[in-house]
């Protein structure tokens, strides 16, 4: 059932009515997600000569960036999420900075498309036609009138194979 009231964009003011506060995001072309906002420290855009590249890293690992004092991994999140990949050559990424505990993420994404309210009722299962990659960083999603969003769970991310193992 499409219900287009799920998810709204909302004026910070009245997020509290709306539901759980998420940041919103195109992974890649026709790939809608969310991640909830207590799980996003920042959202930036890289300059792609603020990113070192690291050579023999696992694919999907676009390399390091310093933000704050700290040096993150950045990781191709259409890439992990096996939804596609990113333009590796492009002016700037899309960062969206994933904190859970101690452990921080650097995802690079398409575009973020602002913070939107969810209901926790309006939570559905992942359709079966998602992509497998999906299923074990996925919450749920919320099913809108020409889209599909998708909830992750960033410690579910941070937990990935490709980032076990080697430091990341």
């Amino acid at each position: 059932m499409v219900n287009p009231s799920a998810l709204s964009l909302t004026p910070a003011r009245t997020r509290t009515h709306q539901g759980e506060p998420y940041l919103k995001f195109q992974v890649t072309e026709g790939v809608q997600a969310g991640l909830i906002m207590k799980q996003v420290q920042e959202v930036l855009v890289l300059p792609t000569p603020q990113l070192t590249p690291i050579p023999n890293l696992p694919v999907g690992v676009l390399g390091l960036m310093h933000r704050r004092s700290r040096v993150l991994w950045v990781v191709d999140l259409a890439l992990l999420l096996g939804v596609g990949v990113l333009d590796y050559s492009p002016q700037q990424y899309d960062i969206v900075i994933v904190r859970t505990g101690g452990a921080a993420i650097a995802l690079a994404i398409r575009q973020v498309g602002g913070i939107a309210g969810v209901q926790p009722t309006h939570v559905q299962p992942l359709p079966s036609h998602a992509a497998k990659g999906l299923i074990p960083y996925s919450r749920g999603c919320i099913l809108q009138p020409q889209e599909i969003v998708f909830l992750l769970d960033g410690e579910a991310i941070l937990q990935a194979p490709i980032l076990q193992g080697n430091g990341y």
